[in-house]
């Protein structure tokens, strides 16, 4: 029945190889009762393992009714098993969510037999092993014992020639343990039963024959209880006997039926891939609805070069004698009807800030802690002037960002030459319908600290030009030359210069004790102050003059006063803006503010066209792509959820099921939860429709889909999930059953 000829079988692990079984010869006939012993790790299991077609040999030649396997592939050793094979296992490879009656009938199942037949074979096998109270019962809730006769009902159902066993009692108690060996030697009456165990005792009444292995190699081949003799009971099927009863393939209603069986069976794994599927559906509804959603507003979206802040809903204004604005001005300004919000520091609504350091980085936009409406989620007020809260919007918002930011000082650069140090002392969450910054942060200041961003906004904005014996020099931003800094050991009307300004003067003649001028010019005003030169620096007298010590980073700088300073840049707000409730109707609120003397700037009335035909030609690519990543993340997170089913899987292929068919059993169960979810999907856009839901994502995205879109949207979904399907099951294949059984394990 199976001759093996120096047989060898090597196992590779990180560049090592360790032997399994060695030149083994061994011939084994129907009628037999079998058992190979020895130590642990003397390759008995192995050698079970090969004969089985579970695992693949290396060398040498196994021969079944006379035909060589060398050259089988993993679905021959799949058929092999299927005509030839019932396993018993050490560890049951029973499916335990299923019952003892599906277990059984799962092996029937595989091998194409009907549900009439099924309905009379399972229970009589049943019977025979002595499981009839049993039959409803999950396996998991079963005894060793009691799961060892389930698995050899299993074995028994297949009608095969040959039973293998490994350690068919390792895991029971005597009584159990006996019960189970006189069962096997019942059956050997007309097959070939092969058995290892660690025990021979156990069996030495019952075998016909004893093979003891060590290091990989048969050191002990007898016969025994009989010298060999085989039943006459014992014949072997004829290959039409086999065809007939092994042949027949598994009807696509079985697939169905397992494939529907499983996607249930094992309720959290289900929850969690239809959460999954959901995600997805939702995501891609996302991506396809977009570009969609895109279109439809491109006259009211656009872009704007200067502005960072451009909403449709955002007024620019300026007073028409160009003054800054008052407290007064503000407060006015607010009363007027069909304003929603005013922002008193209109010029940093487009100057960003960037909280930075060596695990995170978020841009984010300063406001008065005055204007802070909204509620702590975590932390306290700021209490002292280097405080603020911070804002993000929900979806950024989460544990990592707390832990990297709250009661963290960092240091923020405001221009090249200031920086302030902030401790974030709370969170909120951002206001999605505040207007300006849907995706950006936000801090909230004292005013003492929005004050000192608003002066170094304005000298960054600012052009700056010195004076010095009536030649005009003017700075440019990355050369220290004439660049103003202030410093507290200057005095008021004072300035320290570097020492090259007297080159300006007449040769031998000092610039210490002459007048500069420095004038600040912006698109706002132009602010200028006299400074009498009280100290001049040189690399020999920079540090003791400016208490710095960066000489060469700083040569040519004019230190000033702090007071002189916002002299020059802190001259108040000359620029405001209004957020109106309904940018729609903004007309009457622009007359409003006219009327009060003010210059008015829509910024919708601003926005370039953000969509141009190559826009259009990249639009498919792009969502392909975002697609197949979509496709990833969910195959790898399903990977995880389905790893649950990976050795429910590995059994069917012990049990010799085709690829094909598993194949086709998984494509049911991700088709099904695919169909729940999109089914659910449906559901919510139309609770949402009927107005029974309130869900704003929800309505944007579905505003412009489609009948066409939804059944789109269906197909992209039914082909990942195929995808999906066949990329676990090639992973599923890239191993023997065996292989892939010990990885799972």
């Amino acid at each position: 029945m199976i001759q093996l000829k120096n047989v060898s079988k090597y196992y590779y692990s990180k560049g090592m190889i360790a032997s399994g079984i060695s030149k083994v010869n061994l011939a084994f006939e129907i009628g037999e009762f079998v058992v190979i012993t020895g130590e642990s790790g003397s390759g008995k299991t192995t050698l079970l393992n090969v004969i089985s077609g579970l695992d693949s040999y290396e060398e040498g030649e196994m021969y079944i009714d006379g035909k060589e396997t060398s050259h089988y592939r993993a679905s021959d050793f799949e058929d092999y098993r299927k005509k030839y094979i019932g396993n018993i296992f050490q560890h049951f490879n029973l499916v335990n969510s299923y019952t003892v009656y599906q277990n059984i009938e799962l092996i029937l199942l595989v091998n194409g037999y009907s549900r009439e037949e099924i309905k009379r074979r399972v229970p009589d096998i049943i019977r025979k092993v002595g499981l009839e109270s049993h039959a409803d019962t999950k396996v998991s809730k079963l005894s060793g014992g009691q799961k060892q006769r389930v698995s050899i009902a299993r074995a028994l159902a297949k009608d095969t020639d040959i039973i293998v066993a490994d350690e068919p009692t390792g895991n029971l108690d005597s009584v159990s343990a006996e019960g189970i060996v006189e069962l096997l030697s019942e059956i050997a009456r007309d097959k070939l039963v092969i058995v290892v165990t660690h025990n021979y005792d156990q069996f030495a009444r019952y075998v016909t024959r004893k093979i003891k292995m060590h290091d990989g190699r048969v050191v002990e081949d007898t016969y025994v209880n009989g010298e060999g003799a085989v039943p006459a009971a014992a014949v072997m099927k004829t290959e039409d006997s086999r065809r007939m009863h092994m042949g027949r393939s598994m009807s696509a209603g079985s697939v169905i039926r397992l494939g529907v069986r499983n996607t249930f069976n094992i309720m959290p794994k289900f929850l969690l891939m239809l959460a999954v599927f959901v995600f997805v559906v939702f995501a891609v509804t996302s991506q396809y609805t977009a570009f969609l959603n895109q279109e439809a507003q491109e006259d009211r979206l656009g872009y704007n070069d200067y502005f960072y802040n451009y909403s449709e809903d955002r007024v620019v204004l300026k007073k028409t004698d160009g003054s800054a604005f008052t407290a007064d001005d503000m407060k006015a300004i607010g009363n007027v009807a069909g304003v929603k919000s005013v922002a008193v520091n209109d010029i940093l609504l487009d100057t960003p800030l960037y909280i930075e350091n060596n695990d995170m980085f978020y841009e984010a936009y300063p406001r008065s802690l005055e204007e802070f409406d909204g509620k702590l989620v975590a932390g306290r007020m700021p209490e002292a002037e280097n405080e603020i809260i911070f804002t993000a919007v929900r979806d950024d918002f989460d544990a990592d960002m707390l832990e990297a930011l709250l009661d963290k000082t960092f240091q923020i650069d405001l221009s090249e030459d200031t920086a302030v140090k902030l401790t974030i002392t709370g969170f909120a969450y951002k206001d999605m319908g505040d207007g300006a910054f849907s995706y950006t942060g936000e801090i909230f200041a004292t005013d003492e600290m929005i004050d000192t961003i608003l002066t170094e906004t304005y000298s960054a904005n600012s052009t700056v030009t010195t004076t010095v014996n009536g030649k005009v020099q003017q700075y440019t931003e990355g050369n220290a030359f004439y660049r103003l800094v202030p410093n507290s050991r200057v005095e008021k009307g004072e300035a320290f210069v570097a020492e090259e300004l007297s080159n300006f003067y007449d040769e031998g003649e000092s610039v210490r004790g002459k007048t500069i001028t420095v004038t600040a010019e912006n698109m706002f005003y132009t602010q200028s102050v006299e400074l009498k030169v009280s100290a001049v620096y040189t690399s020999r007298t920079f540090e003791s003059i400016t208490g710095l010590s960066d000489f060469d980073a700083n040569n040519g700088t004019v230190y000033i006063s702090r007071a002189d300073y916002e002299t020059l840049f802190d001259r108040g707000n000359y620029q405001a803006s209004v957020y109106v409730r309904d940018a729609d109707e903004m007309a009457p609120v622009l007359e409003a503010l006219n009327t009060m003397g003010y210059t008015t700037l829509p910024l919708k009335d601003t926005l370039i066209s953000m969509f141009s035909d190559m826009t259009s030609i990249v639009r498919v690519p792009v969502t392909v792509v975002i697609i197949v990543a979509l496709f990833f993340i969910a195959y790898f997170v399903i990977r995880l959820i389905l790893r649950s089913r990976s050795s429910y899987f590995s059994i069917l292929r012990m049990l010799g099921l085709a690829r094909k068919k598993i194949r086709r059993i998984l494509d049911v169960e991700l088709l099904l939860t695919v169909n729940i979810a999109y089914a659910l999907f449906l559901c919510c856009v139309a609770l949402v429709k009927t107005g029974t839901l309130e869900i704003g994502y929800i309505s944007a995205l579905i505003e412009y889909m489609r009948v066409v879109d939804y059944v789109v949207l269906y197909a992209v979904m039914a082909v990942m999930a195929y995808l999906i399907s066949g990329k676990f099951a090639r992973n599923l294949f890239k191993k023997t059953a065996m292989g892939a059984y010990r990885e799972e394990e």
